[in-house]
């Protein structure tokens, strides 16, 4: 879309049909279920505009980690975050990954029209920003894109237990609810995207959601690994084997985009076959080469701002991911 902007801004709410913190006092704010809607969306460009930086989105997650706990658990997690991915990459170092620009633009004015919306789930305990390059290229295009945390029962840690996961299955549903005030936004043309963890969050979301038009799972977990951790094998056969999972029909178009690493340490028994619960066009592609980590735009981030080489595997997987979209919920071939 010409001379369009990747607006963002948070919306922060409360899911007042959920306890949050159990046996807390009508007035604590943490009763009921908070919820933080990180959402991005076409916008119009202006002088006036700010541009979003990495300690901006980094600071999210310190804020969150505050107001989810009532705590200071989250001080100091920005500059955290940022070392250990430079540590990792052995790239940049924190002052660049914090001062790096986005193409986010804050609370940038939003165009006119009716966009389709995407509901993303973050993965495992992780953050609605963690694919921010991915929703403003969306947003760019013509999309909205409400992104979820991943975010489980008080006070607030994810686990593999199906309690967590519907946590931010419910948050997604919930979001749906308090975004209908925006006339910007259409309704009928619905898409799931979800990484990792989230990539099981959105198949349960979708075979909820008569709207849903479309499911992108990014090396999603509805495919479990069988290994050696049993209690993640037990946790997730508790998901598999309840009475919803088990009825579960997705009956839409679904594309999964899987890794592929060169040399894969991990070591499993089997693998779970969710494609038996797809009742509609499937495409499973692997991206060669590619690892777990390189579904989420974070690597990404570093190796821009400390200008090493960066590889290839993000592009294709948003750029397969966009063109999806664009198929199912733009009639764009």
């Amino acid at each position: 879309m010409d001379n369009t902007v990747a607006g963002f801004k948070v919306i922060r709410t409360v899911d007042s049909s959920r306890i949050y913190k159990p046996n807390a006092a009508e007035k604590d704010y943490l009763r009921y279920r908070p919820l933080d809607i990180d959402l991005w969306y076409p916008a119009i460009k202006s002088d006036t505009n700010s541009i979003v930086l990495m300690r901006d989105l980094f600071g999210l997650f310190e804020n969150r980690a505050n107001y989810y706990t009532a705590s200071n658990a989250g001080k100091g997690l920005s500059q955290q975050i940022a070392k250990y991915f430079c540590d990792y990459l052995k790239c940049s170092d924190t002052t660049k990954v914090l001062n790096y620009k986005t193409e986010s633009i804050d609370n940038a004015k939003p165009k006119s029209g009716k966009f389709p919306l995407i509901i993303y789930l973050a993965s495992y305990n992780g953050m609605g920003y963690e694919n921010f390059k991915l929703f403003e290229e969306l947003a760019k295009k013509g999309f909205v894109v409400a992104s979820i945390s991943s975010i489980g029962r008080y006070p607030g840690d994810m686990t593999m237990k199906k309690e967590d996961l519907m946590e931010q299955v419910n948050d997604a549903l919930s979001t749906l609810k308090k975004l209908k005030q925006y006339s910007t936004i259409d309704f009928t043309k619905i898409g799931l995207v979800g990484y990792s963890w989230g990539g099981l969050s959105a198949s349960v979301v979708a075979a909820r959601l008569p709207a849903a038009a479309c499911i992108v799972s990014l090396d999603g977990s509805e495919f479990h690994h069988y290994g050696k951790e049993q209690e993640e094998n037990k946790d997730f056969d508790e998901i598999r084997f309840s009475p919803e999972f088990k009825n579960m029909r997705i009956s839409v178009p679904y594309l999964r985009l899987e890794s592929s690493p060169l040399i894969n340490t991990v070591k499993y028994d089997s693998v779970y076959n969710f494609a038996e619960k797809i009742f509609s066009e499937k495409e499973i592609i692997k991206i060669d080469s590619a690892q777990h980590e390189d579904f989420g735009c974070l690597k990404s981030v570093v190796n821009e701002s400390g200008k090493c080489k960066n590889n290839i595997h993000y592009k294709t997987i948003s750029k397969l991911t966009i063109s999806f979209l664009e198929k199912y919920l733009m009639d764009k071939e």
